[in-house]
């Protein structure tokens, strides 16, 4: 049957007007769509040292509270409280999780401090979710993460000039990774030692002078520098404590530390002795500190020095780098279906055009 004006222009005019606003319904229904759920996304390159910020961001639609937690490595599958991962969160309990307030336009922004987190370096995965939910509690809809990796901090050092002149400056130089505070520089020869922290720049570099007390009183002939880095704690586990190298970690019933070995005064451990006791110290499992090792050789004004050793017979540790992370950078964000969009605007083009023909 077909509809005219002239047959019955009352149900014509209403069955126009139900096309129209049925097309407004739907293009309105594809507009709400486009706008639920919540997004999450890291700045930067989803790789960070321990002590660098994770600034986090993303919107939700959902709720006026977003909530965060984190999965991976040594961490419950349900999930753990993103600034404190080895503490478990429980779904409809928002205290175990750490929650940001949603701005009125939808957005926010959290910042993981990531400072004793207690956690290896690894692939890791963070979730914002409108509910205090856990990871086996969300449905897939509800699953809006992002992928970062940890990485495990190393220091590097060089020394110039390479070839040491008694009584002439030299500079120790390098990087140390992960933003330390400062490293603890190591000088070990026969009957000498000499130890001091060096504060890093900004740019996590360090940079080191030698003083006259060094100049006037390092031996000719092999020594060592080591160069320590405190890692995830920003602590120093090995240091000296007068005649004494202590192991901080090791209480012995106090909490002073624990005595290791001599390396001054009667007698105390000398030369490449007291080198190879320092590094099995700070390669004590309970230690989590690095450190980098290379030659340093000085001789006299004539370019000999005493002994028969040479600078070729020195072959330190290659310096301590973590192995590179690959970076998987994942970002979800939630589907925007126009799919009523155009239905929804023929419709509305159909009755304006056959309403205009009546």
């Amino acid at each position: 049957m077909v509809l005219s004006a002239s047959g019955n222009p009352f149900t014509f005019r209403k069955i126009i007007l139900l096309l129209i606003v049925a097309g407004t319904v739907a293009l309105l229904m594809s507009s709400v769509s486009a706008e639920t759920g919540v997004t999450i996304s890291a700045q930067g390159d989803q790789s960070y040292y321990p002590g660098e910020e994770v600034i986090l961001t993303g919107s939700n639609y959902d709720s006026d509270s977003t909530y965060f937690f984190i999965t991976g490595p040594g961490i419950s599958p349900s999930g753990g409280k993103l600034t404190s991962p080895l503490q478990n969160v429980t779904s409809g309990d928002p205290n175990s999780f750490d929650m940001v307030m949603t701005n009125p336009d939808k957005t926010w922004k959290f910042t993981l401090y990531t400072y004793n987190l207690g956690i290896n370096p690894g692939p890791y995965t963070i979730y914002a979710v409108s509910q205090p939910k856990t990871a086996d509690q969300l449905a897939a809809a509800d699953n809006k993460s992002v992928r970062v990796i940890f990485k495990k901090p190393f220091i590097t050092a060089e020394i110039a000039p390479s070839n040491t002149i008694k009584g002439q400056p030299f500079v120790v130089s390098g990087y140390a990774e992960g933003q330390p505070d400062a490293v603890q520089l190591w000088i070990i020869g026969d009957n000498y030692v000499f130890n001091t922290t060096v504060p890093t720049s900004p740019d996590q570099s360090y940079r080191f002078n030698s003083t006259s007390q060094i100049l006037e009183t390092i031996p000719k002939g092999p020594c060592y520098l080591i160069v320590q880095h405190p890692m995830q704690n920003n602590k120093l586990d090995i240091v000296r404590s007068g005649d004494w190298i202590k192991n901080l970690q090791l209480k012995d019933g106090g909490s002073g530390g624990t005595n290791l070995f001599r390396i001054t005064g009667a007698g105390s451990l000398q030369g490449q002795d007291a080198k190879e006791a320092l590094i099995a110290a700070l390669n004590d499992p309970g230690v989590d500190d690095t450190y980098t090792e290379i030659p340093l050789y000085v001789v006299d004004y004539s370019g000999t020095a005493d002994g028969a050793v040479s600078e070729a017979s020195f072959s330190g540790p290659a310096t301590l780098q973590a192995p590179a992370a690959s970076t998987t950078p994942v970002q979800q964000t939630p589907a925007s279906p126009l799919q009523f969009a155009p239905f929804g605007a023929l419709v509305v083009i159909m009755g304006i055009v056959l309403w205009s023909r009546r």
